[in-house]
């Protein structure tokens, strides 16, 4: 998938001047929704024994001013190939205790935050950066993974919050 993105900004003042100011985004990478009842951790530990890769845990979470919650990613560089796998994290549920419910003396209340709410079924997402396999062969062993209901490759460019999977080792977005 080659495609770019732009945005546009034009109230950029430069001079006392107003100028276009205009940042393409690439979107060249494939991306495979995989739903699952899997921990993260889990997952990554299945996809490095089908896939020989080593996918790890970030030190950083996708964390967004704008939406709640913290989106775990797990990375793996191929340095011969210049393959980047992410596998990042779609939901995250976090509970809350509340007192003083009509019912129960202390009920607990959990709130789902997702990443990508074009996408609410999606419990995860891989994305693999100058990808040099078969999508195909790569859908087929991640549903091969014991407890993957099942997984399916999307464009990118059809997601309206495409832009919140843009990251990298060394840049978190602050949304």
């Amino acid at each position: 998938m080659n495609s770019k993105r732009i945005l546009n900004f034009t109230n950029i003042i430069l001079a006392k001047k107003k100028h276009p100011f205009v940042i393409e985004i690439d979107h060249d990478y494939s991306l495979i929704v995989i739903k699952s009842v899997l921990e993260d951790f889990r997952l990554a530990y299945f996809l490095n024994q089908v896939f020989d890769i080593a996918l790890k845990k970030d030190d950083f979470h996708l964390d967004f001013h704008n939406k709640k919650g913290e989106f775990a990613v797990f990375s793996y560089e191929n340095i011969n190939t210049s393959e980047y796998w992410s596998l990042i994290a779609n939901k995250q549920v976090v509970d809350k205790e509340e007192n003083g419910n009509e019912y129960n003396m202390f009920a607990e209340i959990s709130n789902t935050y997702i990443l990508i709410p074009e996408e609410k079924k999606a419990d995860y997402f891989l994305k693999i950066e100058n990808n040099t396999h078969n999508i195909t062969t790569i859908i087929k062993k991640i549903n091969s993974i014991h407890r993957v209901i099942t997984s399916y490759e999307i464009n990118p460019n059809d997601l309206k919050s495409k832009d919140l999977l843009i990251f990298g080792e060394q840049t978190i977005m602050d949304i």
